[in-house]
């Protein structure tokens, strides 16, 4: 037991003073006099502990755990998203086909399910941009990033669409389905993708057309270029750009042609400008076009060895 402390005179603060130095802290009363340290201090001398790297840590706790609230509610947002536009796909299955309670229950299910999984990849980007962006950061400056940040979408324009895309929304869809539902069903899709194609074909022409003023035969022959284009690559080029489509990337769709095959319908002044007012859109038609010739020798090397499997067992 301690002695008791005298209370007053010069001896008696000394004394007090002495005490206090010589007492230990309380279980747990060091680390919270610690955490609330100012961050920048003088180096520590010689023979001195320095006890930043356990502020670091605090504050590189704390800003994971801003991270980690700002990644669940950007989330929670997102799925809610996804979600709703999955009710869009299941009234529209649902009116097409006639769908009674059951199915329709069965098919909020799978749309759950399937809006989960396409999630996935969503937090692996979200975890990817927030720890690179905050890097480094302390607690208040990661809170200030965070909250002048805002929204930011992953996965591009389209992502609340990812769920249709998934393979067990589709393999429900055709377990619920009956097969004359399933064809109903499959030939409405069908028939809004070649829309599609056709109208976005149409205004890609219109397009260059206006900024070339092409002649009827020069038309024709480009009409049969844009669409082949649009056909192959519709889908890449809204996934890439959403649903705004600029002026120039409009009629950079004739740029999926080969040039050799641009310049036999052109004049070399209209080849010239179709160039410069699409220049912006290159990289992408350059990577695509890259890209589906790389498919098309990786087919071609499957089918050949195919054939020599065939042939072996043969």
């Amino acid at each position: 037991m301690n002695p008791p402390l005298p209370h007053h005179g010069p001896l008696g603060i000394a004394l007090l003073a002495m005490f206090l130095l010589l007492s230990p802290f309380p279980a747990g009363a060091q680390n919270d006099v610690i955490a609330n340290e100012p961050e920048e201090r003088e180096a520590p001398g010689d023979g001195v502990s320095d006890t930043s790297p356990r502020i670091l840590t605090k504050n590189r706790e704390d800003v994971t755990e801003q991270v980690s609230r700002h990644i669940l509610k950007l989330a929670a947002d997102e799925r809610e998203k996804r979600m709703d536009f999955m009710g869009v796909v299941i009234e529209d299955v649902a009116r097409l086909c006639d769908l009674d309670e059951a199915q329709g229950e069965r098919l909020l299910l799978a749309a759950k399910g399937a809006t989960e999984r396409s999630m996935t990849k969503w937090h692996e980007q979200a975890e990817r941009y927030f720890r690179s962006r905050l890097s480094g950061s302390d607690e208040e400056t990661a809170r200030e990033i965070l909250d002048n940040m805002g929204n930011v979408n992953f996965g591009g324009r389209d992502a609340e669409k990812t769920g249709e895309s998934e393979e067990l929304w589709k393999e429900t869809l055709s377990a619920v389905l009956s097969p004359d539902q399933v064809l109903r069903y499959e030939e409405v899709l069908e028939q809004r993708r070649v829309a599609r194609i056709q109208a976005f074909a149409a205004i890609s022409l219109t397009s260059i057309d206006s900024h070339l003023r092409l002649t009827p035969n020069q038309r024709e022959k480009l009409r049969i270029l844009i669409d082949e284009s649009a056909e192959i690559y519709l889908d890449e080029v809204q996934r890439y750009w959403g649903d705004y489509y600029e002026r120039g990337m409009l009629m950079s769709l004739a740029n999926a042609s080969p040039d050799e095959a641009l310049k036999k319908i052109l004049t070399a002044d209209q080849f010239r400008r179709l160039k410069s007012a699409t220049a912006s859109y290159d990289h992408f038609w350059d990577r695509e076009r890259r890209d589906r010739l790389n498919r098309e020798k990786a087919a071609a090397m499957r089918e050949a060895k195919k054939e020599e499997a065939d042939e072996e067992s043969n």
